[in-house]
């Protein structure tokens, strides 16, 4: 028999996002030696393989901080396999720098956006030449590098997901990885394709550090028998008639060197440049959407969603029911319009987009990211709302609130956090 158990964690942050999980896999063993002896559990072949999804909230730093001491218990000393920023906005990045330095990441995995649009994002935020933050926009790789020291191994850049999405794969592949090459010391492991750095707008000196790329299309498998697919919306880039991107382009050289000084100088030119043409209208609605699922059919489903079952084990407290133990994160993802959608199920195809599991509602439920009949295009099992309702934004609006109805919304907010535990066999 093979057998998937899957978590999904949210954790209660208030105004932000940080949500987590974990995938174990058994698969069938050889049949001379199955030997089937009550009252034993198997240990799974690997260790869990971890994610996480954005770290970060507006409410209070000691949210994520004590979010993030739970997470470390849960990972025994493991680092997190996949650590995702769907965006740039504050809560959903406050406290990534501390994960990485508390629990760290193999993989690094954000939305790529050209140096102009990064500089916009960070300009639209607040953020001026002197603030620490800025480097991240300019060059996140070493603004990692420079805050998190040895926290994480990779960075993997998702370019926009113009093209046709990962085929839908209808059986999971038990066929075990090749061995990697120990020898060769240029080899790099993990998801995606190298690049030259200069083709993502970064600089060339960031030592050893693997920086990769995934393109459209391409997915990331787990034990043969998950996958991650994310969605960079190539809609996302706002217009620019007036020309800043030209702008930047004589400043590239300065923002991207080591010389604080010069890069400094740029930005503060930049900045005068940014405030005089776009003032506080820049759009800039970058944000990576993730999906993670089950690849085929399986025949066995249970779940759990009761706040004892990290006490109980695998008891009574399991429940019979039809679920894929898909999961869809949308962070801030705008999903304003049939369209939005449409273009989202055409790039994971329908099967995967229409069959969740547990489906986080973009941007804690505000009305400007969702269109009246979301819900019901995206049929989850389960909607979660990451929000403060006391915070001066008001998520959820009622509206999105009445159209989840239906689709078991779950409130995690400062006091409530949600899990949901799920187990396949085939």
């Amino acid at each position: 028999m093979t057998e998937i158990r899957a978590v999904h964690k949210f954790f209660p942050v208030g105004q932000g996002l940080f949500a987590a999980g974990s995938i174990e896999f058994w698969p069938p063993p050889p049949r001379r030696r199955r030997i089937e002896i009550e009252g034993y559990e198997k240990p799974p072949v690997q260790s869990p393989y971890r994610w996480v999804y954005d770290c970060g909230s507006s409410t209070a730093k000691r949210l994520v901080t004590n979010a993030i001491t739970d997470l470390k218990s849960d990972c025994g000393g493991q680092k997190i396999d996949l650590l995702t920023i769907s965006h740039f906005h504050n809560d959903h990045i406050s406290g990534v720098v501390d994960l990485l330095k508390a629990i760290g990441a193999k993989t690094v995995m954000l939305p790529w956006a050209p140096l102009w649009h990064r500089l916009l994002i960070g300009f639209d935020q607040g953020l001026r030449a002197d603030d620490a933050e800025m480097l991240f926009f300019v060059d996140p790789v070493q603004y990692l590098i420079q805050e998190a020291g040895d926290g994480f191994e990779r960075v993997l850049f998702v370019m926009p997901s113009d093209g046709d999405g990962p085929p839908f794969s209808t059986e999971p592949t038990f066929e075990p990885e090749p061995p990697e090459d120990l020898d060769d010391t240029d080899k790099v492991s993990g998801p995606g394709d190298t690049v030259p750095y200069g083709d993502l707008d970064l600089t060339y000196d960031h030592g050893d550090r693997r920086v990769r790329m995934l393109r459209p299309g391409q997915a990331i498998p787990v034990f043969g028998v998950w996958e991650f697919i994310p969605y960079n919306d190539p809609d996302t880039r706002p217009s620019d008639p007036t020309g800043f991107e030209a702008q930047v382009t004589p400043h590239r050289q300065a923002l991207l060197s080591r010389n604080d000084i010069d890069r400094k100088a740029a930005l503060k030119s930049l900045r005068g440049l940014y405030e005089a043409t776009f003032g506080k209208t820049a759009m800039n609605d970058v944000s990576l959407t993730l999906y993670g699922g089950a690849i085929g059919t399986w025949r066995g489903h249970r779940y759990c969603e009761c706040r004892l079952h990290r006490f109980l084990g695998h008891r009574d407290c399991w429940q019979e029911h039809e679920t894929k133990a898909s999961i869809m994160l949308t962070g801030d993802g705008n999903l304003s319009g049939v369209s939005k959608w449409d273009a989202l199920e055409q790039y994971l195809d329908r099967r995967r987009a229409v069959r969740t599991s547990v489906f986080q509602v973009p941007h804690h439920g505000a009305r400007a990211n969702w269109y009246d009949g979301l819900a019901a295009a995206a049929s989850p099992v389960i909607s979660v709302f990451s929000s403060d309702p006391s915070h001066s934004y008001g998520h959820p609006h009622a509206e999105v609130l009445r159209d989840f109805w239906n689709r078991r919304p779950i409130q995690v907010d400062q006091h409530s956090g949600f899990a949901m535990y799920m187990f396949l066999e085939r």
